[in-house]
């Protein structure tokens, strides 16, 4: 008789497997649902393990058979519930005292003096030393003492202060910043990320008054010799490679090398983790057949791996990324010495355990996710991968070249949905890329790091010695520049749907278990089943046609409007500011476009060729493909203007002459209609005078902007137009100055919205107060980005709707 066939999963071979699972429920359960309410979840927790036991002593006695399914599942049930009183107790224990932050928001940019223990030192991507205090006295206005404890970031620029490293006790003079929020749609929450740590307040040191070194002997001094070392070792441009290599410090690198390092897949090198630990302990694996022959060679080899690792840690900081790998290699290392490895599944499954245990608050850190995902796709993946590969060639001379090659593909495919998420990119030319760095590093990681340690016993030998590693460090760094520089090296993606997840995860096992008839066809038809999930939400999210989306983005003292319109267009209405460190364009508009997945821009009208108007448009050009520019027919001299219009020849982008008349065409669904300036117009030596002024029509929603128009200006327009100025929403001329929004021009507006762009506490003094009731006077309702950051409406050609985006609505 035919028997059908059946698969049942080994379960009791991966106990720590289920454990982990179940332990992550329970977190995602305490991080989602309970919001760090312990009340219900203790005395649940507790009648869970009340009935655990009953079912123990009487179940098991007298009904066996369901004693086995009750047990399990109250089992499971107890170890959910643990993780996720475990959880809010860890989130409840170091979440930030809100009462301290509304105190201390009172004194912004106010000296206070402040004593405590120093928590943690570093430095910031701009090279400033980052204190993170622990406070246990402010002094206000040099007479109010205030004992409460609570924590701050502090920022010091003044490199004659003496290093402060984690655990001294120190009392500063701080001036307070005002506490970070977002200020745009696709910003990083700084303010967040803050709260989330712990902390309430950030501010710059202004002076040390008393420094008390409280611990010398730890790993902060011996880190801080070993960065030093480096330099004596490497030249300077090599040495802040070979700090991020062998210690993981990223400090000193520029943005745009990082960047480099990301497109080129190679962002993982200088981020120490799991590959670095391996090529640490990689030579001790080569003697663990010496010591399988006694007990105490065993023991002995692992003492002195565990110090190795601990030592390894602590030069880094011990990061999370090399604490997680540590862990995992003494597991694997001392299964593999005393015969306890049963599979390397379970192994992984034990350190995520013990990680979690302590912190789990970790489940949620990007690190924690990319390096347990990448090793549970390469045991899970990689024995299928490779059997695709002949013999021949697997078992051959180039079997190494061809393993690298196979698992730089199958992690980056395999954390693709993870990379998108956190990151917006993936990069294609990764596998490549590491094929020519990654064995390289198999010898450059431990003999940097020992040059780098014992270079002090004999300097000129050990800089001579580190000639080679310099070559390998330059040859590192030019396959970085080669492929990331180039725009095919990889891929921007917008917000990744929710639903990829659970496709990954299933593509995963349908991999995984290819060779199992029984329970790859379950694992396809649920794939098919998320595929179907993932594709109605691509059409859910599918931007709606027929409403217009207007967001003023928050550029500080100048303006920047994006225009969605109906059909999906894009127009851009002036660029934001420039400064000598920074302009809009790359530290607002291109990251807000690619966030958005624009990499296109239809149109861009700019009012007048002022710095904070025009200022992001060289890095736009550059970055962006732009289909045409409108700007006001008006002479101006500047290296900042004309850059721009040098550029914009360059990339053969067509520029008109915007004059009152034109008309724009943008969307078959909108009206632009061009109200100012002049054609021919006597020319007024104020350039604010010359904005490009036009009128946006939808449906029944009327939008009028006017750039930085004073008086002069307006005076023409009310004359000319009068009544057709009436509009839904007005964005105030030269952010709400006293020479602008002058009543005889509001009479005719008569706005239910006004919205200026500027920026808090500027060097111009605006809003001008009488602008600010004159405003006021005219319109029903009025917003400032330097009060609410960015600014977004959305209409649907008969009402105008606000988007409240710090919601997510």
């Amino acid at each position: 008789m035919h028997r059908k066939e059946t698969y049942n999963f080994p379960f009791a071979a991966y106990p720590a497997l289920r454990l982990m699972l179940w332990m992550m429920i329970g977190i995602c359960v305490g991080h989602y649902l309970l919001a760090g309410n312990l009340n219900w979840i203790l005395p649940t927790l507790v009648a869970t393990l009340l009935l655990w036991a009953s079912a123990e002593f009487i179940l098991r006695k007298y009904r066996p058979v369901l004693y086995s399914t009750v047990s399990i599942c109250l089992y499971a049930l107890f170890v959910m519930l643990s993780a996720a009183a475990l959880y809010t107790f860890s989130a409840s224990k170091d979440s930030p005292d809100y009462a301290a932050l509304e105190i201390l928001k009172l004194y912004e940019w106010d000296d206070v003096t402040m004593a405590g223990s120093v928590r943690n030192s570093g430095r910031s991507a701009s090279g400033r030393n980052v204190y993170e205090l622990d406070v246990q006295n402010s002094v206000f206005n040099d007479t109010h003492s205030w004992n409460r404890n609570y924590r701050i970031r502090l920022y010091d620029s003044n490199e004659h202060n003496e290093p402060i490293t984690a655990g001294d006790e120190v009392q500063l003079r701080v001036r307070l910043y005002s506490f970070p929020d977002r200020r745009n749609p696709h910003e990083f929450d700084y303010g967040g990320w803050l709260l989330d740590r712990g902390i309430v307040a950030h501010g710059e040191v202004q002076q040390v008054l008393e420094h008390n070194q409280v611990n010398r002997l730890g790993w902060e001094p011996l880190r801080a010799k070993v960065r030093a070392n480096v330099h004596t070792v490497f030249d300077d441009e090599q040495a802040v490679i070979a700090r991020a290599l062998i210690l993981g410090d990223k400090q000193e690198i520029t943005a745009e090398t990082r960047q480099q390092f990301s497109r080129a897949g190679l962002s993982h090198i200088m981020a120490v983790s799991g590959l670095h630990v391996g090529f640490i302990v990689a030579p001790f694996w080569f003697i663990i057949p010496l010591l399988w022959g006694s007990r105490t060679g065993k023991w002995t080899g692992l003492i002195i791996l565990t110090l190795i690792l601990i030592a390894y840690a602590g030069l880094t900081g011990f990061s999370p990324s090399v604490s997680r790998a540590s862990l995992m290699a003494w597991l694997l290392t001392y299964g593999k010495l005393f015969h306890k490895v049963r599979t390397s599944i379970n192994i992984t499954a034990v350190a995520a355990v013990i990680i979690l245990m302590i912190e789990p608050r970790q489940l949620f850190d990007v690190g924690f996710q990319l390096s347990f995902a990448a090793v549970f796709i390469i045991l899970l993946v990689m024995p299928k991968v490779q059997r695709l590969v002949p013999g021949k060639w697997r078992f051959g001379k180039i079997g190494g070249l061809i393993s690298i090659i196979l698992v730089s593909i199958v992690v980056q495919l395999g954390l693709f949905p993870i990379l998108v998420h956190y990151f917006g990119e993936f990069a294609i030319v990764g596998p490549i890329a590491n094929a020519l760095v990654v064995p390289l590093l198999f010898f450059t990681v431990p003999a940097a790091l020992l040059l780098v340690i014992f270079s002090p016993l004999m300097p000129q030998l050990f800089q001579i010695g580190a000639y080679p590693l310099t070559l390998i460090l330059q040859w590192i760094e030019h396959v970085a520049f080669m492929f990331g520089s180039q725009s095919f090296s990889y891929l921007s993606f917008t917000a990744s749907p929710s639903t990829l997840f659970f496709v990954w995860l299933f593509v995963i096992l349908l991999i995984a278990s290819i060779r199992i008839p029984t329970v790859r066809w379950k694992m396809a038809v649920i794939l098919l089943v998320g595929l179907n999930f993932f594709m109605a939400e691509l059409i859910l999210n599918k931007p709606v046609q027929g409403k217009m989306k207007v967001t003023f983005l928050d550029v500080g003292q100048g303006d920047a409007i994006h225009v969605q319109t109906p059909n999906n267009r894009h127009l851009l209405v002036d660029a934001g500011r420039w400064s000598p460190m920074s302009n809009s364009g790359e530290r607002v508009l291109l990251p807000y476009f690619k966030h958005l997945g624009i990499d296109h821009l239809d149109a861009v009208i700019l009012s007048h060729p002022h710095a904070d108007h025009i200022g992001g448009m060289p890095h736009l050009i550059e970055h962006l493909s732009i289909g045409r520019i409108y700007q006001a027919d008006y002479p101006y001299d500047s290296q900042l203007y004309h850059r721009y219009m040098h550029l914009a020849e360059q990339h053969q982008i067509p520029i008109y002459h915007a004059t009152s008349g034109t008309m724009i065409d943008a969307d078959p669904e909108i009206r632009i209609f061009v109200i100012g300036p002049d054609k021919g117009a006597q020319r007024d030596r104020n350039p604010n005078n010359h904005s490009v002024a036009f009128k946006l029509v939808h449906g029944n929603n009327h939008f009028l902007f006017t750039g930085d128009a004073e008086v002069n200006q307006e005076r023409q327009l009310a004359y000319k137009y009068g009544d057709f100025l009436k509009s839904d929403l007005y964005k105030a001329g030269h952010h709400a100055s006293n020479t602008s929004s002058n009543d005889f021009f509001m009479q005719y507006v008569e706005p239910e919205i006004t919205v200026a762009s500027l920026a808090f506490r500027n060097v111009f003094g605006h809003p001008g107060t009488y602008a600010v009731e004159r405003i006021h006077q005219f319109s029903n309702r009025q917003k400032y980005t330097s009060l609410s950051g960015g600014i977004i409406f959305k209409s649907d050609g008969k009402e105008l709707e606000k988007v409240y985006w710090r919601n997510g609505n």
